[in-house]
């Protein structure tokens, strides 16, 4: 009695085991018939084991065969791929198990993973307004592990527009991202999705002062595109006139010129940089002037 007793306890636990190993196996969602991977595929080319910037031939078909946007919940399922609890307890079980039993089973593959996360980013770019039902999905992507996935889901939710504004404080994290790309996609797509200049322009501002030339630059573009709306930023501004890279000078006096009077303040720097002679820049330097102080720019010319 007693050992049947115990057969019968092993079975079930073998039972319990399978049942919950049946339960944790990967299972892909299934659009109008087929995996969505394979729509993936089919829209993106052959997918890879690593996350990284689609072939530029393949990017003329993902937009001639731009799909409906029925396919918007089942890409925003693919941006957890790999990434789910039970995704996560598989790969860890599935290390621990006999070979027999291995060579029966899918392996965990996270470069596949990562690349298939981005891919159902890019084509939910693609997607444009269709994609909107994407926003809260494609936030959360943006603290994915891996940088490419946080790059094109912050440029996807900034496609949208201002019906992401909910993502603004993720991508304001994301200013602080270790990627270059990360940082410079997370700033373009802040000021895209958020339209209250007294969230934009302080975290745009802090990014003049960033290592790389390219955020800086492009945190001038941004500032110069909000036109007065910018004028919190005028100490910053001021200061990116002494930076060495010529295309964040030009973009920041851009943006004083179009600060206009109120940024006043920035005319002395202005006018050192005229004497200087700073390369490919007078033009500017002379526009931003007469926006700022037509009178100070006819003194200068005066004096010289």
């Amino acid at each position: 009695m007693k050992r049947g007793r115990i057969i019968a306890l092993v079975v079930l636990a073998i039972l319990l085991v399978g049942l919950l190993f049946v339960f944790l196996l990967p299972r892909e969602p299934v659009y109008e018939g087929r995996l969505v991977s394979e729509w993936i595929e089919q829209l993106t080319g052959a997918v890879g084991s690593g996350a990284g910037a689609v072939s530029s031939h393949v990017l003329p078909k993902l937009v001639q065969q731009k799909p409906g946007k029925e396919i918007v919940p089942y890409l925003c399922q693919t941006l957890y791929r790999g990434k789910s609890l039970k995704d996560r307890i598989y790969a860890r079980l599935y290390l621990k198990l006999p070979p027999a039993l291995l060579r029966k089973l899918p392996p965990p593959n996270p470069g596949r993973d990562a690349e298939l996360r981005y891919r159902a980013a890019l084509i939910l770019y693609y997607l444009g307004p269709d994609a909107e039902k994407a926003a809260p999905d494609l936030t959360r992507a943006l603290r994915d592990e891996n940088p490419e996935v946080r790059r094109v889901a912050a440029s996807t939710l900034g496609n949208l527009g201002f019906v992401a504004k909910r993502s603004a404080p993720g991508l304001i994290a994301l200013l602080e991202d270790p990627m270059t790309d990360v940082r410079r996609a997370a700033l373009k797509a802040l000021g895209q999705v958020e339209d209250d200049a007294a969230v934009v322009v302080p975290a745009t501002a802090q990014m003049l002062k960033d290592t790389d030339s390219g955020v800086r630059t492009d945190a001038a573009q941004v500032l110069r595109d909000l036109g007065p709306k910018a004028r919190t930023a005028l100490g910053a501004l001021t200061e990116a006139l002494s930076d060495q890279n010529d295309d964040v000078f030009r973009f920041a006096a851009m943006a004083l010129g179009k600060i206009g009077p109120d940024a006043k303040e920035a005319v002395p720097a202005l006018l050192q940089a005229l004497r200087e002679n700073r390369a490919y820049s007078e033009t500017t330097i002379r526009w931003a002037l007469r926006q700022i102080d037509p009178l100070a720019l006819t003194k200068a010319t005066a004096s010289r």
